[in-house]
């Protein structure tokens, strides 16, 4: 028998409706891949989904005749440009947004933000100031983005002001051209006079002509000197200075990505754990057992192992990559209890649906994987990732993960931990509903369609 014969007759095994089988396999590309990039397809196009805020606590300022109220241009400015989804707020509900999650980064512009623009051409020019505020507990690749944000920031501020400095000397040349002219008409006036008019006229000519001489030197600048004007073209060339905060800095980028790597793997363990293992024991399912006992005794060494193989991947990133988390008995904490309900709700794949358990696994990893925010943002992101989002385990591993490593707000972690350990009691309760029913046996049971 040749080798095609072969192979033929072991797709032939697939008929009537098991043909769903192969067709399946052949389809996992496409479902990694197309799920992949549709969720990933134009991040950068959706930031206008991204919630930030801006605060603005200006105070406007009097100059050269008019009021300037900058900050309050600026955040116009922001809001209409719609690179972001900007959220002009107070001081407080800007802060409390961040530490939440709400907002991913804030700008605030300082009460003398106009004052110091207007300083420019004084004596004494100063740079203004703004703080941009980040929170790496709520991601790590939006620090990026903020960065593209904070140069476009000092571009429309630096131009901004050079047009307003420029309209300002143009301003001043046209009023030293008038008091120039009016002076020019004040001496031929009194040139005319000379030989006919009285000494008083002629005293009140030139009076009329040394006060639009003064007129005219008093709209010309004073002359710099060197210092001064070395400080007046700095803060012309940088007007603007953005001072960048980070209430809890990952500071790597492999450290800012470690919850999401980290995620990742505590769930292919638990696929792969039950190639191995047995889901649970038929024998003892058939005599006296209960079916908790029998459920436990199937679910408790891959979820030993999974605690061991979480524990050794943290040791292993810890003192040879340093990771150094914030909280480092909570991280471990955390991946004992995501390692045990991961390894769960694999168990009750395998329990209820038998060899097709594991392929249902690795579709649920190809839906967190997109769905759970540990790269970009989840808003730039098509809709239903947004809500699978908020119900699939691995969300709340990568956030907690991210509050025990980076820092971030204890509620977030107390979110997390009780939504994985409502996984594992589920997940461990359903397997042993499952398998109560299963002590009924069936010729479908006693000969499975698919084997492993």
């Amino acid at each position: 028998m040749n080798v095609l014969r072969l192979a033929w007759l072991e797709l032939r095994r697939f008929r009537g409706p098991l043909m769903v089988v192969p067709v399946a396999i052949a389809l996992v590309p496409l479902l990694y891949g197309s799920l992949y990039l549709w969720s990933n397809w134009d991040p950068y196009g959706h930031f206008d989904e991204v919630p930030v805020a801006v605060v603005n606590q200006d105070r406007p300022v009097s100059a050269a005749g008019q009021t300037l109220a900058a900050g309050a241009q600026l955040t116009e400015t922001v809001v209409e440009r719609n690179d972001f989804e900007w959220h002009q707020v107070d001081a407080a509900k800007a802060s409390d947004g961040l530490r939440d999650g709400d907002y991913y980064f804030t700008v605030t512009i300082p009460p003398d933000f106009s004052a110091k623009l207007a300083s420019g051409p004084t004596a004494q020019p100063q740079q203004a100031r703004l703080t941009m505020t980040l929170n790496d507990a709520n991601g790590f690749i939006i620090g990026t983005a903020a960065e593209s944000a904070k140069a476009t920031l000092q571009s429309a501020i630096t131009q901004a002001v050079q047009q307003t400095y420029a309209q300002q000397a143009f301003t001043q040349l046209g009023d030293l051209r008038q008091q120039l002219g009016q002076a020019a008409a004040d001496a031929r006036q009194l040139q005319a006079g000379i030989g006919t008019a009285p000494a008083p006229q002629l005293q009140q000519g030139a009076g009329d002509l040394a006060a639009g001489l003064d007129r005219a030197a008093a709209s010309v600048p004073a002359p710099a000197g060197p210092q001064q004007a070395q400080g007046t073209a700095g803060v012309l060339t940088a007007p603007v200075v953005i001072d960048v905060d980070n209430l809890h800095p990952a500071k790597l980028y492999g450290r800012g990505m470690a919850p999401f790597f980290f995620s990742i793997a505590l769930w292919v363990f638990g696929l792969t754990a039950y190639l191995v293992l047995k889901p649970f024991n038929a024998r003892a399912l058939a005599g006296r057992s209960g079916a908790l006992t029998v459920t436990l005794a199937g679910w408790l060494p891959a979820a030993f192992l999974g605690v061991v193989g979480a524990y050794v991947l943290y040791a292993v990133v810890d003192l040879g990559l340093g990771l150094d988390p914030r909280q480092v008995g909570q991280t471990l904490g955390l991946l004992a209890l995501a390692a045990a309900a991961f390894v769960a709700i694999d168990h009750l794949l395998n329990v209820a649906f038998g060899a097709v358990g594991d392929a249902l696994s690795l579709v649920l990893l190809m839906l967190q994987l997109t769905s759970c925010g540990g790269l970009y943002p989840i808003e730039t992101t098509p809709a239903p990732f947004q809500w699978l989002h908020q119900v699939l385990p691995m969300t709340y591993l990568v956030e907690g993960l991210r509050v025990t490593i980076s820092g971030g707000e204890g509620w977030i972690l107390t979110r997390s931990v009780l939504v994985l350990g409502a996984y594992l009691l589920v997940a461990l309760a359903v397997s042993a509903l499952v398998l109560s029913r299963r002590r009924l046996w069936t010729m479908a049971r006693m000969k499975p369609a698919i084997q492993l």
